[in-house]
């Protein structure tokens, strides 16, 4: 079974990632089309040059290394980024179990912008989760729609609904984690994870910060419509 997590950046992706990476029943990818995504475009992200030698590059290659890592492990979690997957043809995931993951915007672009000052509406995802998600109903798989900091406010619980509604069973090992890099790290984790690596559990949420100013301002008023089409959808805890 391959449960595929869609979000955008800065959303506590890679904390869910490595709950899900402690149990003994899944293996983990941690954006496998990122390096395909690099290679389309001209984006000077951190990391790239190792990205590129690392990873499938094209569309057709991380399908290939999916499916492969699929056989490998009874079942296969995928972290990945909405718009890393806009050309990409979902058809072999039509009996995937998908799991949706959004975040107010201005918490996304605040940290997004610490790391990559030139953040654009196309590097939050929500324009491409918003229609992917709507695509989701020709699709038979489970799928649910969660927003991150509602599910910090009680780990246990809420990821065991999460684990529900998706047709697995909770595992408490999922709770906890070992501080430091990880095995299934992309290896654009220097950049990236500092943060997280600190991290033995989940946090709690952190406050709406302050507002944005000039051109991230807009950047966020740009992204509410889509944030809050997704947010009305919203699993109810």
């Amino acid at each position: 079974m391959i449960v595929q997590a869609v979000s955008g950046p800065r959303n506590i992706s890679t904390a869910l990632m490595y709950s899900f990476n402690q149990r003994p029943d899944f293996g983990v990818i941690d954006e496998p089309f990122y390096g395909a995504y690099l290679a389309s475009n001209q984006l000077d992200h951190p990391g790239k040059e190792q990205t590129l030698a690392t990873r499938p590059t094209s569309h057709e290659g991380c399908i290939e290394s999916i499916l492969q890592a699929e056989s490998m492990h009874r079942h296969l979690y995928l972290k990945n980024m909405a718009h890393h997957m806009v050309d990409v043809d979902w058809g072999f995931l039509d009996r995937t179990a998908h799991i949706f993951w959004i975040r107010h915007p201005r918490k996304v672009i605040a940290s997004f912008a610490k790391v990559i000052s030139t953040v654009s509406l196309s590097d939050l995802g929500l324009q491409e989760q918003l229609h992917q998600w709507n695509a989701l109903n020709n699709y038979s798989g489970p799928k649910i729609l969660v927003d991150s900091d509602a599910m910090l406010t009680n780990p246990r619980r809420n990821l065991g609904a999460i684990c529900s509604a998706i047709g697995i069973d909770f595992d408490e090992i999922m709770l906890q984690w070992q501080a430091g890099n990880k095995s299934c790290d992309g290896p654009w984790w220097p950049h990236w994870y500092n943060n997280v690596h600190k991290s033995t559990g989940f946090g709690e949420a952190r406050p709406l910060p302050d507002p944005l100013s000039d051109h991230l301002h807009d950047l966020e008023q740009s992204a509410m419509p889509y944030y809050n089409e997704l947010n009305a959808q919203t699993f109810n805890f």
